[in-house]
């Protein structure tokens, strides 16, 4: 018997918990019924019982665990067993195998080899590989059959390298596709049977990157150490079959000045002697590009020079400017936040320029998590997409949204340090940075100390109160909370609890949904406890204001037919903030003081708060004034100037009045998708009365 892949997940989940896990928490992490839950769990234990293991069992009142004896085997066994059964392959892992085995393994890229790697039927390949040969065909690689020789790709090694790269990334962006890592692994070194067990060779390799590391001031994501290894690897594979890949003169002598390529001319001098591998100029420079792409956890900017980090510094300052105008927010530690930027971007920048692929699995959790910072961080990457003349890929953007929105989460502490917390991530320097702000906004009185790689954290003796890891760690005098890298609200919830049970805190307070599921399971059976507690609190929230000025509102519950005005004129600049600023004093959501704030502010930085012809959004500081979150809309006539200039007049006035610098975020980042094409616009200053105004808020925005 062989366990698919989702109750492999299932397994993994209840393996990894260091307690009993509830149903209902299952069924929200894995998004299916109860009832397969249940029928998964059947075959779970007979699968463990097929390995003489310990089924998972229940335990009443608290949830699901894997017993001790079988979760140590598991772990134990995890690399050498655990990936042979985790599960049956998907369709797409399997063409990325046929892919490398017919790059990596041209000696034996046949039909019958393609079947033994991925246990398909003839039929099955012949329509993938149709569908591969048009892929590579826009890669500018030609897929050819001869007869008794097998499939063989035409084309420049150039672009069997982007291909090669870009499989890395894939197999390295799924955490779940252990079985797939461990069989290109084979196709590279066939000596070894899976990732974990290591050549000396790859050994090599890491000790040379971790060398690098010093020569150039910085430390690797481990995740990147890993990617690298296996490339450099790859590299000396294509060397051995006389496959070498050529770089432009040109581009060879710009990166001949960087660092990047003194470390890379050690690595593979020493790499030479040890395994007598001659490496050309053009591989050097190769290995070159592929580390000024790698991803960082901790850069050391006094080594680099005024003329090296010049360019992107100012591409970074535009960014973070634009993106305070954009969000209203005003980013009190700049040069923080600007050299945490340019540590991601300075990579981000080598990876676009020399067409290097980043693995990101979190690009999507990312979008669906911080939509209106990703929304607004999209429109701030303009400035890097003229900088480096190419369009910035979402997964890019993904990343920096997470600088910027750990930013946006830091919040001076109301409250005395009672804890220290040490956090374990391999995802880089957004990633945990947004997960210490999460963390920190999160817990009262936790002050993370310092985030480290798994490598870094496993070097020494650490003093904390918590550790907080996204990789497994094995508890020892201090305890560990595994986290995921981003916190979903069920994620904080689990937190919170399990920092109460460590810490003896009191139980956390119980909210109105809470009481309402007390009431229904007294007479009812709930099968999605999750959900249908979702639901109460949005149902609750609707009716009780005070909570949901917590919450992200709409545009539309900001802008209504009490904050719309439409006039023809006004006299200037400063009546047109009077006159849209006014219906929040009536509401009592400002104070009279906030509007001469604006005013202020307006003549002391300039008309900043133009952020495209037509369009004008006043605001100031939370504490100048703002009593609640508000939103307020002028339509004028005739156009107000704000300065002598053509492009700073304005007919469409937006107040904002902020609490904080995330919750109107949601709104705002609606109201610049609404405002970002001229047909809006124009349908707004044409509109005859507030109903039109807001038919188009709720046409444009998704409810």
């Amino acid at each position: 018997m062989v366990l698919d892949k989702r109750r492999a997940h299932l397994l993994s989940i209840i393996q990894q918990s260091n307690k009993p896990i509830a149903i209902n928490e299952l069924v929200a992490k894995m998004n299916v019924s109860q009832r397969t839950i249940y029928y998964d769990l059947d075959q779970i234990n007979h699968w463990l019982e097929t390995q003489n293991l310990e089924p998972v069992e229940s335990k009443h009142g608290k949830g699901l665990f894997l017993p001790s004896s079988s979760k140590l085997k598991l772990w134990v066994e995890k690399e050498e067993s655990f990936d042979e059964w985790q599960y049956q392959l998907s369709k797409e892992e399997r063409e990325v195998l046929i892919k490398a085995k017919i790059l990596l393994e041209e000696q034996d890229a046949s039909m019958q080899s393609f079947m033994e790697l991925t246990k398909l039927s003839r039929g099955t390949i012949s329509k993938a590989l149709k569908k591969m040969k048009q892929e590579f065909q826009e890669d500018g690689l030609q897929l050819l059959y001869q007869k008794g020789a097998g499939y063989r790709l035409r084309g420049s090694e150039d672009a069997k390298r982007t291909v090669l790269s870009n499989i890395l990334a894939t197999i390295f962006s799924q955490p779940d596709w252990k079985n797939v890592r461990n069989q290109v692994h084979k196709m590279i070194q066939p000596e070894a049977d899976t990732w974990s067990q290591e050549t000396d060779q790859r050994r090599s390799v890491k000790a040379l990157l971790f060398e690098a590391e010093t020569e150039l001031g910085l430390t690797l994501t481990d995740e990147m150490v890993e990617v690298l290894s296996l490339q450099i690897l790859m590299i000396m594979k294509r060397i051995e079959l006389q496959n070498y890949i050529f770089i432009q003169p040109a581009e060879k002598q710009v990166l001949k000045q960087t660092k990047a390529y003194q470390a890379a001319s050690i690595i593979t001098n020493k790499l030479g002697n040890a395994w007598g591998i001659t490496f050309p100029e053009d591989e050097v420079s190769f290995i070159t590009m592929n580390l000024l792409g790698s991803k960082v956890q901790h850069d050391d900017f006094s080594r680099y020079s005024a003329q090296e980090l010049s360019g992107l510094k100012e591409v970074v300052q535009e960014m973070i400017t634009d993106f305070q105008v954009y969000a209203c927010v005003v980013f009190d530690d700049k040069p923080g936040l600007e050299e945490n930027l340019i540590s991601h971007i300075k990579p981000t920048f080598y990876r676009l320029k020399y067409g290097v692929k980043i693995a990101n699995d979190l690009a999507n959790t990312i979008q669906e998590t911080y939509p209106d910072i990703f929304h607004l961080t999209k429109r701030v990457m303009r400035h890097l997409e003229i900088y480096v003349g190419k369009p910035i890929p979402d997964e890019e953007v993904a990343y920096i949204t997470l600088h910027f929105g750990g930013w946006l989460t830091k919040e001076k502490k109301q409250v005395e340090t009672k804890l220290n917390a040490i956090i374990v991530c391999e995802n880089g320097i957004g990633t945990s940075n947004m997960l210490r702000t999460q963390l920190e906004n999160l817990i009262a009185g936790l002050n993370v100390t310092t985030t480290l790689s798994m490598r870094e954290f496993q070097k020494g003796h650490h003093e904390a109160d918590v550790i907080f890891s996204t990789n497994y760690v094995k508890p020892k005098d201090i305890p560990v909370i595994h986290v995921p890298a981003i916190l979903t609200n069920m994620e904080k919830e689990r937190v919170i609890q399990r920092m109460n049970e460590l810490f003896e805190a009191a139980p956390p307070k119980r909210d109105a949904a809470d009481h309402v599921m007390d009431v229904i399971e007294r007479y009812a059976t709930i099968h999605q406890k999750a959900e249908l507690k979702k639901e109460l609190t949005s149902l609750l929230e609707q009716n009780n204001p005070q909570t949901k000025e917590q919450k992200k509102p709409m545009l539309n519950e900001l802008l209504t037919e009490e904050t719309i005005q439409l006039q023809d004129s006004v006299s200037d600049w400063e009546e047109a903030i009077r006159v849209t600023a006014q219906p929040l004093i009536d509401q009592q959501s400002i104070r009279p003081a906030y509007v001469q704030a604006m005013i202020d502010n307006v003549k002391e930085l300039g008309p900043y708060i133009v952020i495209a012809p037509r369009i004008a959004i006043p605001h100031a500081r939370t504490e100048a004034g703002v009593e609640r979150l508000g939103m307020s809309f002028l339509r004028l006539k005739e156009p107000v100037y704000f300065s002598e200039q053509e492009k700073h007049r304005a007919q469409l006035i937006i107040v904002l009045a902020a609490i904080d610098n995330q919750t109107h975020l949601t709104a705002l980042a609606q109201l610049t998708e609404l405002l970002s094409t001229d047909a809006n616009i124009d349908q707004l200053i044409a509109a005859n009365d507030r109903k039109e105004v807001i038919e188009l808020i709720n046409q444009k925005i998704e409810v």
